[in-house]
């Protein structure tokens, strides 16, 4: 690559950029972007601490994902990655009192879950009226809402009944399957209308309806730092740790370069990747270089002298 030493970007001045940017408007918004940040290694962790407490103080939930333990070449990985950090419970209770915001009643006690026994006695609603009213909203909802993959949809009502019961067994198989467990189709998720696993085929959709379904529950998005110093680390790993080869980073090149490309179809969501200059010059069958569907997209082609453009898709940062 020419020119690989701009000046570097301050990182007080980038995640100045960042919050005014993106965490203030753009993603509450519904905007979707994926930002690379390349800087000394002694960077990387800070950058991800200060990324997700601004996105904290935006009200946006935050997960940090390292290609350490996440093989972020599996798109389905990355999806897993996601369920297993986002508060479940918390999100379907404040979905459930949107939704009963939305049609005209207020939740009788905000935070708290309450049978559909419950809040028909505190609204002062005959039970059977209730439910009845409350099957059609989460039908509306959730079932006719074609933002969200088919699967997805039965899967949330599945967690939106649960939560009504409250049945913390019932929610407990559909959040085994959204967080990839590899066991059979259990035949509670079979009866709710889950037919298969989350794979590579499907994990767009289903990324696409979790990015819906975030907003749907009150945060206006979600953040994901994605630490990928692993990916040009060639040699043996520590213990517990993922090993990629150049084929493995160049398929998570493809990964990024799809979240870049479905961008406008991920409300929300702001991916900010990590990386150190090996990135840029390092062993050059892992470079950016060696995989043009991703550089074409980020490389900052315009720059001001030796000055960067902050709000470009790849920036180099320095202390």
């Amino acid at each position: 690559m020419q020119d690989l030493a701009p000046d570097p970007l301050d990182l007080d001045a980038w995640l100045g950029i960042i919050e005014a940017e993106y965490f203030s408007g753009f993603v509450p918004a519904g905007g979707g972007a994926l930002k690379i940040a390349v800087g000394d290694d002694a960077l990387i962790a800070p950058a991800a601490v200060r990324l997700a407490r601004l996105a904290c103080d935006h009200g946006l939930h935050t997960v940090a994902i390292d290609a350490a333990r996440i093989r972020l070449h599996m798109p389905q990985d990355l999806f897993f990655a996601l369920t297993r950090a986002l508060p479940w419970p918390v999100m379907t209770q404040a979905f459930l009192e949107r939704l009963f915001d939305e049609n005209g009643y207020r939740w009788p006690r905000p935070g708290q879950p309450l049978s559909r026994a419950a809040l028909a006695e505190a609204l002062g609603i005959a039970p059977p009226l209730l439910g009845s009213e409350i099957n059609i909203w989460l039908t509306r909802a959730i079932w006719h809402d074609r933002a969200y993959a088919l699967d997805f949809r039965s899967a949330m009502l599945a967690l939106a009944t649960a939560a009504l019961d409250p049945d913390a067994d019932a929610a407990a198989p559909v959040h085994r399957w959204l967080q990839g467990e590899k066991a059979p189709i259990p035949a509670p998720l079979r009866a709710a209308g889950i037919g298969g696993r989350i794979t590579r085929a499907n994990a767009r959709a289903m990324l696409i309806s979790l990015c819906h379904w975030v907003r749907a529950c009150g945060a206006p998005g979600l953040l994901v730092t994605l630490d990928a110093r692993r990916l040009y680390q060639a040699g043996a790993p520590p213990e517990g740790e993922l090993r990629y080869s150049p084929a493995a980073v160049m398929d998570t090149y493809e990964v990024l370069r799809e979240l870049i490309d479905d961008a406008e179809h991920l409300p929300g969501l702001f991916v900010a990747v990590l990386a150190t200059d090996a990135m840029i010059g390092g062993e050059p069958r892992r470079a950016l270089d060696h995989y043009d569907a991703l550089k074409m997209r980020v490389w900052p082609d315009v720059r001001p002298g030796q000055g960067q453009n902050p709000v470009a898709p790849l920036v180099w940062l320095g202390a």
